[in-house]
């Protein structure tokens, strides 16, 4: 038996070794990657999104949805609370390719269609910009040379294609003035309720019968007879 325990020991290590891999395979190609698309959809509270971005080997994620006026950026999933941004406050978006600005738009600023993109493409990253002090900026990169195993690895041309989705959708949001987005995204306000009605008096029936006697008048007595007639006068006086 002594002779097999070191045997028995590689063949239990490397059995474990291989389910930490699978393990860690499907974590990174399955699990992560819908923990992040479930982030995002409760974050849209059920609207529809027009470009979204789900990155699981960077934990991050962003979505644009313009009539469900929400911009969701997802920074460090597990670590740091999802950010949620109206369409107002989007204020611009910046293409890096190649670690060079590709395309740039900024409401009320430089304004930068993409240019022709060389041939060979590296890096590719998108950088949305917000009227945050505390978090005015938040950059995603699309393709990376080291993504090409991981999990959602577009390639460089997808993600040139998602990059450009990205921008032309946040350009037609800053081309338009503010007051028209908030007038077409603020929901209208409810109307007032409507006034209670008066309570309406009592209504008493004075009509003499059997069902309502209680509201009937007390019957007068009748007056005493002047001439002293006994048999004529009223029987309570005697009682």
């Amino acid at each position: 038996m002594n002779q097999y325990l070191p045997t028995i020991v590689i063949l239990t290590a490397a059995a474990l070794a291989i389910l930490l891999i699978l393990y860690r395979i499907w974590d990174s190609r399955v699990e992560a990657p819908k923990k992040l698309e479930d982030e995002v959809a409760e974050a849209l509270n059920g609207a529809k999104a027009d470009v979204a971005s789900i990155e699981p080997a960077r934990k991050a994620a962003a979505a644009l949805s313009y009539l469900g006026n929400r911009c969701v950026i997802v920074r460090e999933f597990g670590k740091l609370p999802t950010r949620l941004y109206s369409m107002a406050e989007l204020i611009g978006i910046e293409v890096f390719v190649n670690n060079k600005v590709a395309a740039r738009i900024i409401r009320g600023g430089a304004h930068k269609m993409f240019d022709d993109i060389a041939p060979q493409v590296d890096r590719v990253t998108i950088r949305l910009m917000f009227n945050d002090p505390s978090k005015p900026d938040f950059e995603l990169i699309l393709w990376d040379p080291n993504d090409a195993l991981t999990a959602r690895a577009e390639g460089p041309r997808a993600a040139m294609e998602t990059a450009r989705r990205w921008f032309y959708h946040v350009e037609a949001i800053i081309r338009k003035p503010l007051a028209e987005i908030e007038k077409e995204l603020t929901p209208p306000a409810p109307p007032p309720p409507p006034p209670e009605p008066a309570p309406k008096p009592p209504v008493h029936d004075h009509r003499n019968d059997d069902k309502d006697n209680d509201d009937a008048p007390p019957p007068t007595p009748k007056p005493a007879s002047k001439d002293g007639d006994v048999l004529n006068s009223p029987l309570i006086q005697y009682l």
